[in-house]
């Protein structure tokens, strides 16, 4: 399938704000996100695998699996490396999915797909996502549920989901902006991004982001909606809230200085360590959702 064949829609809603986005099945990605022509997202050109996996979401596991192998149930699975220079699988099965576009309205859209069986990953995932235009930005929403039969040997299923969010703050140059965020903890990871040490204090917020380097993970203690603001000198900029139910956050910063920040369910490698990781019966699902918005000054 060519670039240019990938099937997306456009958004469109006029209130307070205009905002516009284009939602691309390519990964059930947001392609550009709008607030009166300024944008609160990392923007691409249609591409089979957007760049940097920017705003795709991540199923049925975000961030590594370590040296592509875990273990689960007594059985241990091989999944292909997707992440040839450190050996893992990474992000899950959605990067470079086409989901199907299953509906859609002016200022909102619904998308899915079936993840599995892939190699290492015998069960089934249905995976849908829905976006929605507001007054400021746009919400998001994922479900994933468990169709493996339910005779099927392999029939509860391990699962995590994320989001692959990388934040424009309007345009600013991210030297220029400031990084607030609920983060508690950091998770010490190893030279190769796995998990490594006990969790330790995460630099207090705010965190100016001139000259800054990130590619750390951390997770907000406290039962409550996870927000990171990226806010330029004017005092503009954009926010990301996520569910209680994504309390980790990967937080990177790419070689062309933009900022990802990836709220999940669990952390890196968890599907070797169990943390926060969801089991799924056949038959059962997990949600859950997102918002990214505009800060006006």
């Amino acid at each position: 399938m060519g670039v240019h064949t990938i099937p997306e829609v456009t958004l469109r809603r006029v209130a307070d704000h205009e905002v516009t986005a284009i939602i691309t099945a390519s990964g059930a990605a947001i392609r550009r996100l709008e607030v009166d022509g300024r944008p609160l997202l990392k923007s691409f050109e249609p591409a089979h695998r957007p760049p940097g996996a920017a705003n795709i979401v991540l199923a049925p596991w975000p961030n590594r699996v370590a040296d592509a192998t875990f273990t689960f149930n007594g059985v241990t699975h091989q999944l292909d490396v997707t992440e040839p220079e450190r050996g893992h699988a990474l992000h899950g099965f959605t990067w470079g999915r086409i989901f199907s576009i299953e509906e859609h309205t002016d200022d909102s859209a619904t998308l899915r797909t079936v993840l599995g069986p892939e190699p290492g990953w015998p069960w089934q995932i249905e995976l849908t996502v829905m976006y929605t235009l507001t007054d400021t930005g746009i919400d998001g929403a994922m479900t994933a549920r468990n169709i493996t039969p339910a005779e099927d040997d392999h029939g509860p299923a391990p699962c995590a989901l994320g989001v692959h969010t990388y934040l424009d703050p309007q345009g600013a140059p991210l030297d220029e902006c400031t990084l607030h965020h609920t983060i508690e903890e950091r998770q010490p990871l190893d030279s190769r991004n796995i998990p490594a040490g006990p969790r330790e204090p995460w630099p207090a917020s705010p965190m100016p982001m001139n000259g800054v380097w990130l590619d750390d993970a951390g997770i907000d203690l406290v039962k409550r909606p996870r927000v990171a603001r990226l806010v330029n000198k004017g005092g503009y900029g954009v926010e990301l809230e996520a569910c209680i139910s994504m309390p980790w956050t990967q937080v990177f910063t790419s070689p062309q200085r933009e900022l990802a920040v990836e709220p999940m369910t669990a952390p890196p490698n968890a599907l070797n360590s169990g943390e926060d990781l969801t089991v799924l019966a056949p038959g059962e699902r997990m949600s859950v959702s997102w918002s990214v918005r505009a800060i006006h000054n």
